[in-house]
């Protein structure tokens, strides 16, 4: 087989997995690593940011009140964040707020998940539960819309 052909095959076997395979909304977050999405009714993301924390209070390298945790990047969800597991300690505890200035998430508590038995979460704007699924935090904006 030739060089161009195989590259050829490849090409379209890809284009081909690709029209098979829905868009996720998963981060992929990396060995050790957790992820948090998030999505926001007006779609627009400027200026919100995670605060993430060890205990006790400790933020991550980088990270103030003042100076978020800039999202990674996009997916058809929203945004995402990923953080290194091994900087929440030993309890594996990840503590966080998303937001934007005094704006909170989630009724502006303060939010945790286990990041050693849960990898990903997900959270709607306007809404105080953590979704550890994909599949639910779509569900649950189904149920009550954007306004």
């Amino acid at each position: 087989m030739h060089h161009h052909t195989a590259t050829r095959l490849l090409a379209g076997l890809t284009l081909a997995l690709a029209a098979v395979l829905p868009a996720h909304a998963t981060s992929s977050p990396g060995e050790g690593q957790v992820a948090i999405n998030y999505n926001r009714c007006d779609n627009n993301y400027d200026g919100w940011g995670l605060h993430v924390w060890k205990n006790p209070g400790i933020p991550l390298p980088g990270v103030e009140w003042s100076n978020p945790m800039k999202p990674k990047g996009k997916t058809d969800f929203g945004v995402f964040w990923h953080a290194d597991l091994s900087e929440f300690g030993s309890t594996g505890t990840v503590n966080y707020i998303v937001h934007k200035g005094e704006s909170k998430e989630q009724g502006g508590r303060d939010m945790k998940f286990e990041g050693k038995t849960t990898k990903e979460i997900w959270v709607n704007s306007g809404d105080r539960r953590t979704y550890t699924s994909l599949e639910d935090a779509k569900k649950a904006r189904e149920e009550k819309p954007c306004q």
